[in-house]
């Protein structure tokens, strides 16, 4: 559905992504994972259309979706397909939570136009799923940061794609609601990238995994083949222990 073909980026002098090359398989789940500094967030930007902060002409190779270059579709037409939950929000604090979700449905909203009845069921339903429902009058200012990252959850989720791209999703999130958003993804029938630091989420829900280290692509492959500590260790630097049970994978560092 989605590939990467040789994508680089330079800035300054230096090698930000180098000759990367991926596919993001349909209705599956894709974690990109590595250390600190990798590129994971600039693939992730150049996935979703973003412009990469000092880019100018230091980019080489392209983005594929569906066959044709990602760059040939119009904004409105991405948005209405592809739902991008970023890694540093940018929200007015004294808006209510209600209105916030309800900003996921603006892609479909024609000019001078209201939200529709579907808008609002669509911006229940995805505030049920987030868990913060109860949350819907209260102002953003006066939120955990757990909170206000499941209300952007919500707000991705009110948007209704086919594909979401989320960077680290599981950010000052608690365990429970780790495992209920990982659950929620596993369960949503929808094509999924998402950048991921927590290696146990990334064992137990995800279908693929593209591992970066200095740019570029050290592994990529299906979970299991990829999450071995011989491939581990030589990412992060440190000692990986693997073992399974009841056909989960399990990993100790």
């Amino acid at each position: 559905m989605l590939e990467t073909r040789k994508l680089s980026l330079n800035i300054g002098d230096k090698n930000v992504l180098c000759e990367v090359s991926a596919h993001f398989f349909e209705n599956q789940i894709t974690a990109i994972i590595g250390p600190n500094g990798s590129g994971k967030s600039t693939l992730l930007s150049f996935l979703t259309r973003k412009r990469v902060v000092g880019e100018t002409n230091g980019t080489d190779g392209e983005v594929l979706f569906c066959g044709n270059p990602l760059s040939d579709m119009s904004s409105q037409s991405f948005a209405r397909l592809a739902a991008v939950l970023p890694q540093f929000h940018h929200t007015i604090l004294d808006f209510y939570v209600e209105d916030i979700v309800l900003m996921g449905r603006f892609p479909f909203k024609e000019k001078f136009q209201d939200y529709t009845a579907e808008d609002r069921e669509k911006v229940r339903i995805a505030m049920e799923k987030a868990g913060v429902s109860h949350l819907a009058l209260r102002k953003a200012g006066g939120l955990s940061g757990g909170e206000l990252q499941r209300v952007m959850i919500a707000r991705t989720l009110a948007q209704d794609t086919d594909l979401l791209f989320l960077d680290e999703p599981t950010n000052h999130l608690d365990v429970k609601h780790k495992l209920a958003l990982m659950h929620l993804l596993r369960g949503c029938d929808k094509t999924v990238v998402a950048v991921l630091h927590d290696l146990s989420l990334v064992a137990q829900y995800t279908d693929y995994v593209v591992a970066m280290k200095g740019g570029k692509v050290y592994a990529k492959g299906k979970t299991e083949e990829v999450l071995k500590p011989e491939i581990l260790e030589e990412i992060f630097e440190v000692p990986f222990l693997r073992f399974e049970q009841d056909g989960k994978i399990y990993l100790n560092y």
